[in-house]
């Protein structure tokens, strides 16, 4: 049978080679990890210098907030394109709806063309007579989408009083209901002239992840740096130990083997050795 002396030495050893093991796999993580770091920074600049080369008109308003700016727009104009629908005495419930929404996301949709063609002799490119037509009927779109609305919304207010003196006069009451479909179209016509281009959108979205997992990779770095700092801390912890434990054994030995020393008693007396035996 093994003496304890011997197994203790056993797991001992085995401990001193899964602390070294370990401090090695650090040392390769923290290898692996600063490469990627140092990739991750590469990478990180050479988008940061393409997004800096697009031109100041396609770095406009982030395309999520035009999504957020377009859903108020619709909203604004949906309670007045509700009112409005309501003239049409003679459509069911689901026509209604789809009127409402029809002139809801088209008051929307008329702004952001109208935004987007405004948006397009902001650059520096030749126009054709084409892009003026295009421009000035957009324009008299618009004109006709508040005038025709302003109509219908008159039409509702003067039939909902049903004769009587209203509250409101029906003029004020059209003119509400328009000024809120116009607040909605000049958003939309403010969110598209603003708008950033998709190349933009791709190349912010593309610095982002990069950042992203340039921070994980460092706080991974800085991790193992500390696992490899606690694994070479315990691993000197335990040479400080094993010699102190070797320095005593050998100590222990030695005094052990000593021999035994015989001196000369006190005068008159017995001579005797150091350990007490009377000679």
């Amino acid at each position: 049978m093994a003496s304890p002396t011997y197994q203790q030495r056993v797991y001992r050893n085995d401990d001193h080679a899964a602390m070294l093991d370990k401090a090695h796999h650090a040392r390769l993580r923290i290898e692996e990890l600063e490469r990627r770091c140092d990739a991750g920074e590469a990478q990180i600049r050479v988008a940061q210098s393409r997004f800096d080369s697009i031109p100041a008109y396609d770095r406009g308003w982030m395309l999520e907030v035009i999504a957020v700016l377009a859903l108020v727009s619709v909203v604004l104009e949906w309670f007045p394109a509700r009112m409005m629908s309501l003239v049409f005495f003679f459509a069911t419930k689901v026509e209604l709806v789809a009127l409402t929404l029809a002139f809801a996301v088209g008051g929307f949709l008329l702004g952001l063309l109208l935004g987007e063609l405004l948006r397009r002799h902001r650059k520096p490119q030749p126009h054709a007579a084409l892009d003026w037509i295009f421009l000035f009927f957009a324009g008299l779109a618009v004109a006709a989408f508040l005038g025709v609305g302003y109509a219908l919304r008159f039409g509702y207010a003067s039939a909902s009083t049903d004769g009587a003196a209203g509250a409101v006069n029906p003029t004020v009451q059209a003119l509400a209901l328009t000024t809120l479909a116009f607040i909605g179209i000049v958003i939309a016509f403010t969110s598209g002239y603003y708008r950033e281009s998709v190349e933009a959108l791709r190349v912010r979205w593309r610095l982002s992840r990069l950042r992203g997992a340039l921070r994980a990779d460092e706080a991974h770095l800085e991790a193992t740096r500390h696992e490899l700092a606690a694994a070479d801390r315990a691993f000197r912890f335990a040479d400080d130990e094993a010699g102190r434990l070797a320095e005593a054994r050998t100590s222990a030995a030695a005094a052990a083997s000593a021999p035994s020393v015989a001196y000369d008693g006190p005068a008159g007396g017995e001579a005797t050795s150091r350990n007490g035996a009377v000679h």
